[in-house]
């Protein structure tokens, strides 16, 4: 013990001095110094230079825990980018990924594969209902599970978790989610509970009956008896607009938490903007669209079959066919997920108010995510962080930076269990970022969707430097991390 102790004072070191510390606990924050030996944080306070340290000034920038993004797709893009530019340029060390029900295999060969693109940032992930329920019932999907195939299902979920999954994730306004049962789930829920994992979900609906949503993942709180948080929470129709103060009475028994990203428009398939699964019904549509404010807020930016529309709204390419959006919607619908359909296509769609994103923002359960890939197609991608301490800290003085700090990093290293992470604290993992808080912003638009946000000085990523000066600096660090290890 004595000569480890030794060995970490006596390596060679990095010095960061003379910051704005903002720990992640929320409290207040103060100027100190921070010295990183190996992959952990080994001193801070006011500190005095050993032999052989690095040293770096951050007067006049705050030095923080690496940020943990809650809900995250950036695995899809890793393999373009092991370099995660555009998270290491929102402060991100760790992506939260398997999210909304996504599974495609094992959670040991997800890992694997992860680990073999040696990223730049960590990942953790959860275990996904709505592919493990594919994986068993094929394309006979459209329907309640048997008893037997719930079986099979937790099968799967329990060799996940066994192997460090977060917990349990589900998407239920996709298929094939959309099909399951609550009984179904609650099943589910209670082999993640054994391994004391979570359950988050896509909830079934964001729209009209988001309180029923809400409900029903309290109810699988309750009876799986495990935590539970709602992913990327919103409320986006007309009808539950400017009612987020009500969502402060959900689950206050249960604790349930949630995440939250900065913006007033969601990324999907064009699907989502009915719970409805009649697709040739021109009723649902109209609803739809008016749920939203119309089909000018609907702006197509994929779609395989017909390139030339990416990039319009339906209003606009209404305009340009001669057909209406609902004939759009519909033909979209049958060519990439009818039958013998092909392809794929998404839509930005402008559907929230500022006053619910604001109250989310606020809320003391609500941690913060992007729900954004590499190179993707909303602009959170690339901008959410930069954004929520820009817009929401800086200019709008929502939150104090040190509660948006910790929303960032302890809360959601608690709530995930993510050891030893979260914190700026002798002996945990060095994942830390350096900011300005005065000029840190995202520039990511609708229409330029993957600029690079500002403001980030330097991260750090298990000790190693990935970003100096605002630029990448070649070194991939990532760690892959497992529930509680």
């Amino acid at each position: 013990m004595l000569s480890t102790i030794l060995s970490l004072v006596i390596a060679p070191s990095i010095l960061i001095q003379g910051g704005t510390i903002l720990d992640g606990s929320g409290h207040k924050s103060y100027i100190g110094d921070l010295r990183i030996s190996g992959d952990r944080i080994t001193a801070i306070g006011k500190l005095s230079p050993l032999p052989g340290d690095t040293i770096f000034s951050a007067k006049g920038l705050a030095v923080a825990p690496g940020f943990i993004d809650a809900h995250s797709h950036a695995a899809g893009g890793i393999d373009d980018d092991p370099l995660a530019v555009s998270q290491l340029t929102q402060g991100i060390t760790t992506a939260v990924v398997g999210q909304d029900g996504g599974w495609s295999q094992p959670l040991t060969a997800e890992l694997k594969e992860l680990a073999g693109h040696q990223p730049a940032i960590n990942f953790a992930s959860f275990s996904g209902h709505g592919g493990i329920r594919r994986k068993i019932m094929g394309d006979d999907y459209k329907r309640p599970a048997t008893a037997a195939e719930i079986a099979k299902m937790c099968d799967l979920l329990r060799q996940d978790m066994k192997d460090g999954a977060l917990g349990l994730s589900s998407g239920l306004e996709y298929d094939p989610g959309y099909y399951s049962t609550t009984e179904e789930l609650i099943a589910m829920a209670k082999v993640a509970a054994k391994y004391k994992g979570m359950y988050i979900s896509h909830i079934r609906d964001e729209a009209d009956k988001s309180f029923e949503a809400f409900e029903e993942l309290c109810r699988i709180s309750r009876e799986a008896k495990l935590h539970a948080q709602i992913s990327h929470i919103k409320l986006g129709t007309l009808a539950v607009w400017n009612k987020a103060a009500l969502t402060d009475k959900i689950g206050v028994k249960e604790k349930i938490t949630a995440d939250v990203y900065p913006y007033l428009y969601w990324h999907s398939t064009i699907a989502a903007l009915s719970p409805s699964r009649d697709w040739e019904d021109r009723k649902i549509w109209e609803r739809g669209l008016a749920d939203v404010g119309g089909p000018q807020n609907v702006l197509l930016v994929g779609y395989t079959h017909e390139p030339t529309w990416v990039g319009k709204t339906l209003a606009e390419i209404a305009t340009m066919t001669g057909k209406d959006a609902i004939a759009t919607i519909q033909e979209i619908l049958r060519k990439t997920e009818g039958p013998g359909s092909s392809g794929s296509q998404h839509v930005v769609v402008t559907a929230m108010t500022e006053n619910d994103l604001e109250h989310f923002i606020k809320s003391p359960r609500t941690m913060f995510c992007s729900d954004g890939a590499i190179g993707g197609s909303h602009p959170r991608g690339a901008g959410t962080f930069p954004r929520l301490l820009g817009r929401y800290v800086r200019d709008k003085k929502l939150i104090s930076l040190p509660e948006a700090i910790r929303k960032m990093t302890s809360l959601t290293a608690k709530t995930f269990r993510l050891k030893d992470r979260g914190m700026l604290k002798q002996g945990f993992i060095a994942d830390v970022v350096i900011f300005d808080p005065k000029t840190i912003r995202d520039n990511a638009t609708p229409a330029n969707p993957t600029l690079l946000s500002e403001g980030i000085r330097d991260v750090y990523v298990s000790g190693v430097q990935t970003l100096s000066l605002g630029k990448a600096t070649g070194r991939r660090n990532g760690k892959t991390i497992l529930r509680g290890r």
